[in-house]
């Protein structure tokens, strides 16, 4: 509703205006009827009006003194000014605070009604306006995490070209605002031990556990954190010491973390360290280096953390050529590989950017290529021309880009769209699996059921399908498998011929205690609560 105040020293007219307008129909009450403008103001202090109607002569101060103080107190309030003929030219001239409209005593209602009318439709528009910026404002800020992972991901992958353009964008969501070097640091995904199902649940904890243990490790040089595709914890770090200073306070957290997680036993992670770097497109190769140095214990690494220094030592680091770049990439893409994909890509582009320096038509021709090589391995999957058009459509596209930066731009924009496509095939022939993966699992859940025994049965390896649960369904195939059996076992608890004992065992649980308790986990109940609750023990007492 519209709070109004009426404010005229001669109380007919006054009495008149709060008693002769229907208010409720223009959504309008009135909250005050004063004489005189010290009384309104000090009623205004505590509920103020959202109208003001008031004359121009007033005891003490006068109608417009009393609109500028009102403004004062709200900045919103619309402004009804009553006047007489003689006063009118001077009002309007000397009023310099805003009124909504003007009204020459004595008051017509009709010109009144006319302009409460607008003053309603306005103020209506102008609240559904608040409420559509308001709902606006709220999914910026849920989407804005998003964007801004988004862009972290862009940037550690190297596909946003210059440093400049970095900037911008970062700036625009408040990132890597202050100055000093940064670095990268790679946790690998601590589920090392998928198919043994115990301990899937102290995996999902070690997880939580290892973020919590950076941010007290790494205190106020974690900058950011953040995660991969394949659920590797990413650490950007920032310090803006010397960079000897900043190695020995690296080095130190890295220690702090290292023994917090020898404390768990079931923790397989190794750390991987980037080198330090001194612009945020430089991130990247940090980035770069920290997932190789990570990756060296699949060479026989026994050890917890690598260094980047470590990849030279051991020929690992070899830059490779534009020639091998390209074949990995398109090796990658045809796997549905996204995150090697992107990693690829920025590393083509920096090698492009930073050591070949190709330009004009040589580089022109390079992004055709490659963006024709990509295309062929999405036709291939299928359905390419239908997502992409014709590939002499995308060659349309980069002929339109004038200058060598958004040629560059539009080539990672395609790459991109065209490794998330194959990537979305690949996916679906994983829900297929995993659907299969189900149905044995509804069609043997009383069996002794392993991850293994199922994978086999759609021929894959159990670390393999163990991960597809986790990316596919959200849960570990634990949890699916109890979910089944649960789903059964409240299934033939209407049934009133089976006894509680005989259910457990019927779904697989020799044990009635555990079968009890996990039952109480899934449903909030008990069997025999659950079977209570919905009357079917009344049944069994029937029948006997």
């Amino acid at each position: 509703m519209i709070n109004v105040f009426v404010v005229d020293d001669e109380e007919r007219q006054r009495r008149s205006i709060v008693k002769h307008v229907a208010w409720e129909q223009y959504q309008m009450r009135v909250t005050g009827d004063w004489e005189g403008a010290d009384e309104a103001i000090e009623g205004a202090m505590r509920n103020a009006p959202d109208l003001l109607i008031t004359d121009i002569r007033l005891l003490g101060i006068d109608g417009l003194e009393l609109s500028s103080r009102m403004r004062k107190i709200n900045p919103g309030v619309r402004i009804i000014m009553v006047t007489g003929y003689e006063e009118f030219q001077y009002a309007k001239t000397a009023l310099d605070i805003g009124v909504d409209a003007f009204l020459v005593k004595p008051v017509i209602f009709e010109e009144l009604h006319a302009i409460l009318e607008r003053i309603c439709r306005e103020e209506q528009s102008k609240r559904l306006r608040s409420r559509e910026e308001l709902q606006m404002k709220e999914q910026i800020e849920v989407y804005k995490p998003i964007a801004q992972e988004q862009l972290l991901q862009e940037i550690l992958h190297g596909l946003i070209v210059g440093e400049e353009a970095i900037r911008k964008r970062a700036m625009a969501f408040e990132l890597f605002i202050a100055e000093g070097h940064r670095r990268v640091l790679t946790i690998n995904d601590p589920s090392g031990r998928v198919e043994v199902i115990a301990v899937e649940d102290e995996v999902s904890r070690n997880r939580n556990l290892l973020k919590e243990a950076a941010e007290a490790a790494f205190g106020s040089n974690l900058e950011l954190m953040t995660t991969s595709q394949r659920g590797n914890l990413i650490l950007i770090l920032r310090n803006n010491t010397e960079l000897d200073k900043f190695e020995q306070e690296t080095t130190r957290s890295i220690e702090r973390l290292c023994a917090e997680m020898e404390r768990w036993d079931s923790c397989n992670s190794r750390i991987g360290i980037g080198p330090p770097v001194a612009e945020v497109n430089q991130l990247s190769e940090s980035f770069r280096l920290a997932q190789r140095a990570a990756n060296l214990q699949l060479f026989g690494g026994e050890e917890r953390v690598y260094c980047w220094k470590q990849l030279l030592e051991q020929g690992a680091g070899r830059v490779k050529s534009l020639e091998e770049l390209t074949a990995d990439l398109i090796e990658m893409l045809g796997a549905g590989d996204i995150q090697n994909s992107l990693s690829l890509l920025g590393e083509l582009l920096s090698t492009i950017t930073g050591n070949l320096q190709m330009h004009g038509a040589e580089l022109r021709s390079f992004c055709m290529h490659l963006t024709s090589r990509a295309y062929q391995v999405a036709s291939d999957i299928g359905e390419a021309n239908r997502q992409f058009g014709s590939e002499q459509k995308l060659w349309e596209q980069l002929l339109l880009c004038r200058e060598e930066r958004e040629l560059l731009q539009e080539t990672i924009r395609i790459i991109k769209e065209i490794s998330e496509f194959i990537a979305d095939r690949r996916m679906s022939h994983a829900q297929i699996v995993v659907q299969k993966a189900i149905e044995y699992m509804c069609a043997h859940y009383k069996e002794n059921l392993s991850l293994r025994s199922v994978a086999e049965s759609v021929f894959l390896s159990p670390n393999y399908l163990g991960a597809l649960f986790r990316t596919e369904l959200g849960e570990s195939f634990t949890d699916q498998l109890i979910r089944i059996r649960i789903q059964r076992a409240k299934d033939m608890l209407k049934n009133p011929e089976f006894k509680l004992y005989e259910v457990a065992d019927q779904i697989g649980y020799q044990n009635m205690g555990y079968f009890t308790g996990l039952f109480k986990r899934m449903t909030g109940l008990s069997p025999k609560e659950y079977r209570d609750l919905h009357g079917y023990s009344r049944i069994v007492r029937e029948q006997n």
